[in-house]
């Protein structure tokens, strides 16, 4: 190693330790003849992202993020961080300001400058490297119930989703001999929010702003958006259909007495996850990939964050979306529980109007994740309890027969 990296391979050692002063202010930086501090001659240095990245967990466990304060921990956090290698498009590892660097290759940069969006390349692939190891959680399901009514569920994604998983495990699944189409409406700026949100947690998605640019430009609504086509997907005809739009009805029509509430994604965690199912796509066969992703999306940290909101650009279309889709299931005379008024998007503006979530927030909830093991621990004891209800389960249909 040359002596004009000692002071660099010192700041990194400085890191590993936990420690917190940034690059520009370390007191050897400008020594470049200081005593070799660390690191193996000819060692290569972590890019400025990772080293970034390892401040930025280091500040976050010092500010009082609940974290493991053990040494072998943190000391196999800070292996992962500088050598994980950023996902996606973006820039390489760049070099520090202030080294000796070739012509060719990126830019030296201070670490304090590199932007969140190029911090969240490294921090969603340690997320997503987490999820993997964790694996999916197992489902509950009973045998199907012969006596159950039969139905198919359509419409707003995150509560068809999360009332289908409900329903199967209590014997009741989809399908059946002329099941009633259940068709789930909501204010229509809801229903496609949901639809990019379990879209994030499914398989990845498009930004937020993008993807609804993508559905405007074509003038369409998302298939799962668009009620009266996803009832004909299915062969829906009028005496089985119901569209519902006031979900304290929904249990009724499905044959159950109650459904569990539904948890909205805030922005910052639908981001989070739309990043971390692109690595999951690399990391795990095709196969698993939605259930680590399902098992994300309920052991994902609550931040109180409000869910993405429809930018101000987007109202006028998705109004005329709204309507156009009302006369189409008023002229269908599929019967309504509830109103058909209630597709029309909410009058009030949205707080986000610029449609983009902000990365320093996510990369907050990322690097929570990071040195926060307790959603995987937690995710464990909420495995075996899920086990200990699937083989009661069982025992009570053994004493049933």
């Amino acid at each position: 190693m040359t002596t004009s990296t000692a002071p660099a391979h010192g700041w990194v050692a400085h890191l590993r330790a936990g420690g917190t002063t940034p690059w520009l202010a370390w007191p050897g930086r400008a020594d470049a003849a200081g005593p070799d501090r660390g690191g193996p001659e000819g060692a290569r240095l972590p890019g400025a992202q990772q080293l970034e990245l390892l401040r930025r967990v280091n500040l976050a466990v010092a500010s009082g993020v609940p974290a493991r304060r053990d040494d072998a921990f943190r000391a196999r956090l800070a292996d992962r961080v500088l050598t994980t290698t950023a996902a996606g498009r973006g820039k390489a590892d760049l070099p520090l300001v202030g080294l000796p660097v070739s012509s060719f290759g990126p830019q030296p940069v201070d670490p304090a400058t590199v932007s969140a969006h190029e911090l969240l390349r490294v921090a969603s692939v340690l997320v997503a490297d987490d999820l993997v190891a964790l694996g999916p959680d197992p489902v509950r399901t009973r045998w199907a119930r012969p006596w159950r009514r039969r139905f198919r569920l359509v419409g707003d994604p995150l509560v068809t989703t999360a009332a289908r998983e409900h329903l199967v495990g209590r014997g009741r699944p989809e399908g059946g001999p002329r099941p009633f189409v259940v068709a789930v409406g909501a204010p229509l700026d809801v229903m496609l929010a949901h639809a990019w949100a379990q879209r994030c947690f499914e398989h990845g998605s498009r930004p937020w702003g993008d993807w609804l640019r993508y559905w405007r430009e074509r003038d369409q609504l998302p298939p799962r958006v668009d009620l009266d086509d996803s009832v004909h997907r299915w062969g829906g005809r009028r005496p089985y259909v119901r569209v519902v739009t006031d979900l304290e009805q929904l249990p009724r029509q499905l044959g159950v007495r109650h459904l569990p509430q539904v948890r909205v994604p805030g922005a910052e965690q639908a981001e989070l996850g739309r990043r971390v199912a692109s690595v999951v796509g690399l990391r795990a066969p095709v196969a698993e990939r939605p259930a680590l992703m399902r098992t994300l999306q309920r052991r994902i940290p609550d931040t109180g964050a409000a869910p993405v909101g429809l930018p101000d650009r987007e109202r006028a279309w998705v109004a005329s979306s709204a309507a156009r889709l009302t006369r189409r299931l008023t002229r269908a005379g599929y019967p309504v529980v509830g109103d058909l008024a209630d597709l029309a998007p909410r009058a009030a503006p949205s707080a986000t109007a610029s449609g983009v979530v902000d990365d320093d927030r996510v990369l907050d909830l990322a690097i929570r994740m990071v040195v926060d093991p307790t959603w995987r621990e937690r995710a464990a004891r909420q495995a075996t309890s899920q086990a200990e209800g699937t083989a009661k389960g069982t025992a009570e249909r053994q004493v049933e027969r």
